[in-house]
């Protein structure tokens, strides 16, 4: 089984993106998915914790866990 961990860059200062929040992101969170697709979703500093925590919860659900 392959693991789909995803990584949380630093965004670029000079196109930092918006938070879904409506807040200047601090940085992207890279996912790679199983189906091959990937993500870069711009998240805020105090939504990073969340957002990986939901991706992972995502993951595990596909992987058969709860």
């Amino acid at each position: 089984m392959v693991t789909h961990r995803s990584a949380v860059i630093p965004t670029d200062p000079q196109s930092p993106g918006t938070c879904l929040c409506g807040y200047p992101a601090d940085f992207v969170i890279q996912t790679s998915w199983f189906s091959g697709r990937r993500s870069l979703d711009p998240v805020c500093g105090p939504h990073v914790s969340e957002v990986v925590d939901a991706i992972a919860r995502k993951n595990a659900q596909r992987d058969g866990g709860a």
